[in-house]
């Protein structure tokens, strides 16, 4: 078995801009000093939930024209560290986006996100979940990004949402077509869940003062909801070594008491040690804390750290790219491709030109659609395709990447190669 490493953050927003600076949030260098896809130090991949983005009509708009405003943000901060967004979902405020290194594209398949609304009975989307689910390696993992009811007396409403996001998402994949079924499965978000009644703001204050975690934890409506199987039983949490996380006065890391003090920003995991014979899948937590240092919101944001276990050397439905030559600007070029014998084509897989760094799949050039009359050669399912497009206008590094609409995920990445002025 390999290890991968992964960081899961969740921020509510509370309707603001990415104001502050977001290097620390999600612990990178601002300024790069390690050649680019080199820095080991740095996770393989980045789960990213956000709640209460700005979600009003014209907003919502303009997010379907361009990309969303935080999306963005953190896209410029990871790219220079050859990540690659994968796959985003929105619910309304509900945003999820995850990002590999780029080294790990080709090997990401059955991608795949859905949407559970809970606010107003299932007919609102103020509140919910936004899911992404895909495999790496060989192993399942699901990406939940809740978002639950609110206030002291929601108890009950939030252990139906919990149960409401587990029992109605579907994937359209048999083996995991449930959250729970899912090898891996990272549950974040803000879940709302606060101090049982007994705890006044004053007692929860003096707690944080003494740094009596363990004393907060036994009152914390998440764990009596674990303990009593009423919700989220089936899911691991780090201990809590933080200060509540909500409700702060915006601008500061002071408590805005009009509220109770609460751990509302949560981030837990599952993982099904024993989903394959011969082998155990595990997870270690290596970090779980606040980030105090931003107070845009009423919120701190959460991160935790993990790593995984993965299967070694794993391949499947791949699509290999020989070398591919010089191409001029205007013209295009010529390029081979062979498909692996467990691929399957379908009408929509197409091959797709980006520049050598990109750093999220919309940002393709153009692409061509894969011909559907048989290869050349049919016993080695191989292509020799060319690219005759007068939208490669610029000179420099590009790649391929081949997009199957079957497994909707990306099968193969070829190799950097220059596009050349004509002389």
């Amino acid at each position: 078995m390999d290890t991968l490493s992964l960081a899961c953050v969740t921020w509510n927003v509370e309707t603001t801009w990415p104001e502050q600076d977001l290097h620390t949030l999600l612990g990178v260098r601002k300024d790069p000093i390690i050649k680019r896809g080199l820095d080991d130090t740095l996770p393989d991949l980045y789960f990213i939930s956000l709640q209460e983005v700005k979600s009003q009509p014209q907003n919502v708009v303009m997010d379907a024209l361009f990309e969303e405003p935080w999306t963005s943000a953190l896209r410029e901060v990871l790219s220079p560290h050859d990540y690659v967004r994968i796959s985003s979902e929105r619910l309304q405020g509900i945003v999820t986006n995850v990002f590999v290194k780029r080294k790990h594209l080709a090997h990401v398949r059955d991608i795949h996100t859905t949407v559970v609304r809970t606010g107003l009975g299932g007919l609102w989307g103020n509140k919910g979940a936004s899911c992404v689910r895909f495999c790496l390696y060989g192993c399942s993992m699901c990406v939940v990004n809740s978002h639950l009811a609110a206030h002291d007396s929601g108890y009950k409403e939030r252990v139906d949402n919990f149960n409401t996001i587990v029992d109605t998402t579907e994937f359209p994949v048999s083996e995991t077509s449930n959250i729970l079924y899912h090898d891996y499965v990272f549950w974040m978000g803000d879940m709302n869940f606060r101090f049982e009644p007994h705890m006044t703001s004053d007692a929860i204050a003096r707690m944080v003062t003494k740094e009596n975690w363990s004393g907060l934890a036994e009152s914390d409506e998440l764990k009596k909801a674990q303990r009593t199987g009423d919700a989220f039983s089936m899911l691991i949490e780090g201990d809590l070594n933080y200060p509540p996380t909500y409700k702060y006065l915006e601008g500061t890391s002071m408590y805005d008491f009009s509220r109770r003090p609460a751990w509302t920003d949560r981030i837990l995991y599952q993982v099904h040690v024993d989903a394959y014979d011969n082998v155990k899948l595990g997870v270690e937590q290596t970090g779980y804390s606040a980030l105090h240092s931003y107070t845009q919101s009423d919120h701190k944001p959460v991160t935790a750290n993990y790593t995984i276990k993965v299967f070694a050397n794993h391949e499947e439905r791949c699509v290999r790219f020989q070398a591919v030559g010089t191409w001029l600007v205007g013209e295009g070029g010529q390029f081979n491709l062979t498909l692996d014998s467990d691929v399957t084509t379908s009408p929509w897989d197409y091959i797709s030109i980006y520049k050598v760094d990109f750093s999220a799949m919309h940002e393709y050039i153009t692409y061509m659609y894969l011909p559907q009359q048989p290869p050349a050669s049919s016993s080695e399912r191989s292509f020799q395709l060319r690219f005759n497009d007068e939208l490669l206008q610029h000179a420099g590094m590009y790649r391929l990447v081949y997009y199957s609409g079957k497994y909707s995920c990306y099968l193969g990445m070829s190799d950097p190669f220059p596009v050349l002025s004509q002389a």
